[in-house]
């Protein structure tokens, strides 16, 4: 088997706050960022991927130029979904992830573990090459498992920032950390 790379793109910038709005969709400027990615030097040849997004508007729109440029079908897959959270009053989301981001995973709530390891199981399965559109928290999360971290966050990824994951036989050989965020984290 050939090496597999996974190429995990986070979304722009979403219109509204996490803790504000359920699912926004991209605002302008992520509406520009996502069409930036069509000229980004590591996206060039794509042709051999398969493209999968969040179910989250803005995961799918940032998906939607680059896809459309390679004419590729955007598969929705549930596992790179952001951080479960539906039952995280709204008002109390931000502390809530504030405090997940400072614990350590082994006194993390069953739903984020579960959550971390569908993630990290799908990773390490993968049998394409494939551009995964996704979030904050779920890149942080594999890059977390990567370094063998005992918090589930490691950095800031910026808006449609890129995260590299190279497979061979099931086991990551190399990866390479997209670009940290140096504006306000939109919650």
């Amino acid at each position: 088997m050939s090496q597999i790379t996974l190429i995990f793109i986070r979304h722009g910038e979403a219109a509204s706050s996490w803790v504000s709005h359920e699912d926004p969709c991209l605002s302008i400027k992520g509406q520009n960022e996502a069409k930036a990615l069509l000229a980004n030097k590591d996206l060039q040849n794509l042709e051999n991927y398969e493209f999968i997004s969040s179910p989250r508007k803005r995961a799918i729109d940032t998906s939607k130029p680059l896809a459309a440029k390679f004419n590729k079908k955007i598969f929705i897959d549930k596992t790179f979904n952001e951080i479960p959270s539906s039952d995280i009053e709204n008002s109390k989301k931000q502390k809530w992830l504030e405090d997940i981001i400072k614990m350590d995973k082994k006194d993390l709530p069953q739903k984020i573990i579960d959550w971390e390891k569908e993630i990290f199981d799908k990773v390490l399965t993968a049998e394409k090459n494939t551009v995964i559109f996704s979030h904050f928290m779920v890149i942080n999360s594999i890059v977390s498992n990567l370094i063998k971290s005992s918090s589930i966050f490691y950095f800031y990824p910026d808006n449609t920032s890129i995260t590299k994951i190279f497979l061979e036989k099931g086991k990551v050989v190399s990866f390479q950390i997209g670009n940290d965020k140096k504006t306000h984290i939109n919650l």
